[in-house]
């Protein structure tokens, strides 16, 4: 397991979760959605169950000729890595981060208003013959708890043609139509003093020399250090350093 996707299934399963009436008749709903979108669009469809650690995945014709079968059943996981396998690494670890992004979004976000919004990318499939296959992925979150924590959530994957033109990451709103603007939230998932120390130790610094060069003690330096590691959800400082770079914040 990729380290971004282990620490994004860490922050996915690990809210604070409500016990909530009708819990199975919503989840059978949202089963059906996903079957839906599979059989009407020849996609794959990935319900991820986020409180009981699950995932079930939906192949139309188009997952099929991949070799997934048309319903699976993960437990122990919420992503699925039958349909990961297809993916490079490099692109994988842009999806994760993708949506570690937008899950730190959604926490500015009213509990009722968390369902609006999509994460889409492009990601492209691999093939042993032809070429890779430019595929259009969506992460989307179906249903919330009243504390706003996450329960449900749903992937789709469908072939995109591809074109000259790069499309990049974003956010939409599905209700108005607006793209948001990821920086604007990214800038706002550290302080500017643990962004100030995430550069320096980016320059291979010290404690010691950070605590020198901003002029506080290295207890400090220390404590924005590991409360760096847990707001971008990562056990060492180079794997935060990478975050950093990767969303530009550094």
């Amino acid at each position: 397991m990729h380290e971004q996707e282990h620490r994004l299934q860490s922050l996915l399963t690990g809210q604070n979760f409500n016990a909530e009436s009708d819990m199975d008749e919503w989840l059978e709903t949202a089963k059906g959605y996903a079957h839906a979108y599979a059989q009407a669009t020849n996609g794959i469809a990935v319900l991820s169950d986020f409180q009981n650690n699950v995932n079930h995945i939906y192949s139309g014709l188009f997952g099929q000729t991949l070799g997934l079968p048309e319903y699976a059943e993960n437990k122990d996981s919420v992503f699925e890595h039958e349909v990961f396998d297809n993916i490079p690494d490099e692109e994988l670890v842009e999806r994760h981060i993708l949506e570690l992004r937008f899950f730190h979004f959604l926490e500015s976000v009213p509990a009722a208003q968390k369902t609006d919004f999509n994460a889409i990318c492009i990601v492209h499939f691999q093939r042993k013959v032809t070429p890779p296959l430019s595929v259009l992925h969506t992460t989307r979150y179906l249903l919330c708890h009243a504390n706003g924590s996450i329960w449900l959530g749903l992937c789709t994957y469908i072939p995109f043609p591809q074109t000259n033109e790069v499309m990049g990451s974003c956010i939409i709103n599905t209700r108005t139509g607006e793209t948001v603007c990821l920086e604007q939230f990214d800038s706002r998932l550290l302080s500017h003093r643990q962004i100030e120390i995430l550069s320096l130790l980016a320059k291979g610094e010290g404690s010691k020399q950070i605590a020198d060069k901003l002029s506080i003690s290295v207890n400090t330096v220390s404590r924005h250090r590991q409360d760096i590691l847990t707001r971008l959800r990562v056990t060492n400082t180079a794997a935060a350093v990478e975050i950093g770079l990767r969303l530009r914040l550094i």
